[in-house]
């Protein structure tokens, strides 16, 4: 067999990641607080772009497509040789962010910073570093309670073995264990524990005269509670199922996390990506653009380019005319991530208006391949939109994917909404009788009689996501 070298055409169509296209994509993922951040670091690296004080605000009813993206990549500097209006072009940008924008927007010197929505807050170490300064743990001790703070999960219990940290600083496991007692009972008391039974014992004995029954159980028996029971807990104690109830009840009030209190980095607050309002009989959907910088083409730098369109000999002409495009090409991107945000949160509000109008029980079955027809983009294009994101309604702040639902396949008629035979499954759960929970099995049958075919283990996964306990720890939770 030879080998030989030839050359052949072929013609065939494939997508292109042009650099325009990736930024458009990765722009879209991001949320509302880190595209603020993105535009705020564009300003910082683009002299060409610089941020508007006050903009004309003209309203219209339907989005410009003034800059609708291409399919292809043209350089935008291109307009600047067709002679184009460059200051209309930018004014229709600006218009279309306000149509978004809608009632929305802050007068001069009221724009929201990001800082108002992602505040600092005090972190776990933080918070456990300050109370070792106010100790009197000096010299090595100090720096054990250091290593063992800087050695802390999330949930605040301790990530090495004790061994390990007297190996590091050079000192004996009973100095480790004696600092990471005084550790565990600073606030959060608990903190810095190896297991769950070390954590709960914690917290009891810092409460004082701690009871021996609920110290007996976290200490040799939280399995069998977790498996079995309080009865089977009682039978096994040789207890009274009061006494072994009573027991549990000042389990259950301790925290199984202590650290989870101070580990969140940034403010859970939700920043929504989209409002929703009541208009008459309809709903009106814009965009939030709250503390969003309104950016525009610094109009020395453009009439720099303009004014020498050939001449590429100037370093700082070619360098503007780089900085231009890029600018060209980010607010393009920008623009387009509003415009898809709009459409797909628009087509959402239209199908789930039922939702919006009469509760969780009338949502409808909606899939990404639902959006995606009528917005005409492809499905990871709405996966990208509503990942991470929120969405303000008359019924409150909910996840952007809140919307989105299987059917069900009912005995006649149309599909239901998973939705809907969740919120039927936890009102039949709601009217049960106490003394006798319903299994998963007999909650299938009663579905049955609605119509509505589902398989026990779809029952069992629904009742677990809405946080329901099984048949047999409700009853245990009555009983205590």
């Amino acid at each position: 067999m030879t080998l030989q070298q030839k050359l052949s055409l072929k013609l065939q169509q494939k997508m292109v990641l042009t650099p325009a296209l990736q930024q458009a994509i990765r722009l879209l993922q991001l949320t509302r607080l880190d595209l603020v951040t993105e535009v705020n670091q564009e300003l910082e690296a683009n002299p060409v772009l610089e941020e508007a004080s006050t903009v004309e605000e003209r309203g219209f009813e339907e989005p410009s497509q003034t800059l609708a993206a291409d399919t292809k990549e043209t350089d935008p500097l291109d307009s600047f040789k067709d002679k184009i209006d460059v200051e209309s072009y930018f004014q229709d940008y600006i218009e279309t962010r306000m149509k978004y924008r809608g009632v929305h927007q802050e007068s001069a010197g009221e724009r929201a910073e990001p800082e108002q929505y992602v505040p600092e807050v005090e972190t776990l170490a933080d918070h456990l570093d300050w109370q070792v300064g106010l100790s009197d743990l000096e010299g090595a001790d100090r720096k054990i309670a250091e290593s063992i703070i800087g050695n802390l999960r999330e949930d605040g219990y301790l990530a090495v073995d004790v061994q390990e940290i007297a190996r590091e600083l050079g000192v004996g496991t009973e100095a480790v264990d004696r600092v990471l007692a005084r550790v565990q009972l600073m606030d959060p008391v608990g903190v810095a524990a190896r297991n769950l039974s070390e954590c709960l014992r914690v917290q009891l004995l810092a409460q004082g005269n701690p009871d021996p029954l609920a110290l007996d159980i976290v200490d040799n028996h939280l399995d069998l509670l977790e498996k079995k029971g309080i009865e089977a807990l009682a039978a096994e104690l040789k207890v009274t199922v009061d006494s072994a109830s009573a027991s549990v009840h000042l389990i259950k009030a301790l925290d199984p996390k202590p650290g989870l209190v101070y580990s969140r980095p940034y403010n859970p607050m939700v920043v929504p990506e989209v409002f929703v309002e009541k208009d008459g009989d309809s709903y009106r959907v814009y965009l939030n653009e709250d503390g969003m910088p309104k950016l525009r083409i610094s109009m020395r730098y453009r009439s720099m380019v303009q004014d020498n369109p050939g001449d590429t000999s100037d370093e700082a002409l070619v360098y503007l005319r780089d900085k231009l495009r890029s600018a060209l090409w980010f607010l393009k991107s920008i623009e387009e991530r509003q415009r898809t945000i709009y459409k797909v949160a628009k087509e959402m509000v239209e199908c789930q208006k039922s939702f919006l109008d009469n509760g969780p029980a009338h949502m409808k079955p909606l899939i990404l391949r639902d959006i995606a027809e009528r917005v005409g983009v492809h499905e990871s294009t709405v996966s990208r939109v509503v990942s991470n994101k929120y969405i303000q309604t008359p019924r409150g702040v909910l996840p952007m994917k809140y919307f989105f639902n299987t059917g069900i396949s009912t005995m006649d008629g149309p599909d239901v909404s998973s939705m809907k035979v969740k919120d039927l499954l936890k009102r039949i759960v709601e009217a049960e009788d106490p003394e006798r929970p319903l299994s998963d099995q007999r909650i299938v049958e009663l579905l049955r009689r609605e119509g509505i075919l589902l398989a026990r283990r779809t029952v069992a996964k629904y009742r677990e996501e809405l946080g329901i306990l099984s048949s047999n720890q409700r009853k245990t939770r009555k009983i205590t």
